[in-house]
């Protein structure tokens, strides 16, 4: 993986959640700014897509129905994303969510070697104060590196973060991160030179 490549790439693999057989039938319509992107799964539930770095709402619709849309999904630059989803083919709630971003990056150390399985949180920075230093806040979320040192944390709404990076050992990183708007991709690359 290449982090100065301009574009990712998702393979997302779909199932019914009622069999966990692949959804073979499903067609995915991949919406960002830059337009409106149409693919069809394989034999296997699963579909490959490039795109370049950004937030893409996927529109997911199987046996001729609406069944699943998926807001928020980030695409990191010079990495593949793995996603698995289970639905039931014609079960749309009609909830869409609100339209959201997402955060990701690299996480290397003072040798630009991945740091793998490092705990990534972003906790929502409240108007409120906090009493207990650390305690979590409304809303968090949190995801893990990959063995590329890969992160991404899908389906963020804007605002102001404090994102921790941790590993079993320490605590490595506790900064404040802004995400501004909606659909937006926020990198956030860190090299860490004590380890």
């Amino acid at each position: 993986m290449n982090p100065d490549d301009p574009v990712g790439t998702l393979i997302c693999t779909l199932v019914d959640r009622r069999s966990s057989v692949p959804l073979t039938d499903a067609r995915v319509t991949c919406i960002s700014s830059a337009g409106i992107i149409q693919v069809d799964v394989d034999s296997h539930g699963e579909f490959q897509a490039t795109f370049p770095q950004g937030v893409y709402e996927l529109i997911i619709s199987a046996r001729g129905e609406l069944s699943l849309t998926l807001r928020g999904i980030g695409i990191l630059a010079g990495h593949t994303q793995y996603l698995l989803r289970a639905f039931v083919p014609g079960e749309d709630d009609g909830y869409d969510g609100v339209p959201s971003s997402a955060l990701g990056g690299f996480l290397t150390d003072r040798l630009g070697q991945p740091v793998v399985d490092a705990a990534i949180t972003a906790a929502l920075v409240t108007e409120r104060p906090s009493y207990q230093i650390g305690a979590p806040s409304a809303q968090t979320y949190t995801t893990k590196s990959d063995k590329f040192g890969a992160y991404v944390i899908h389906a963020i709404k804007p605002g102001t973060y404090d994102v921790s990076v941790r590993t079993t050992k320490r605590l490595l990183s506790n900064e404040r991160v802004a995400i501004p708007v909606e659909r937006h991709f926020q990198r956030h690359d860190l090299r860490f030179i004590a380890l």
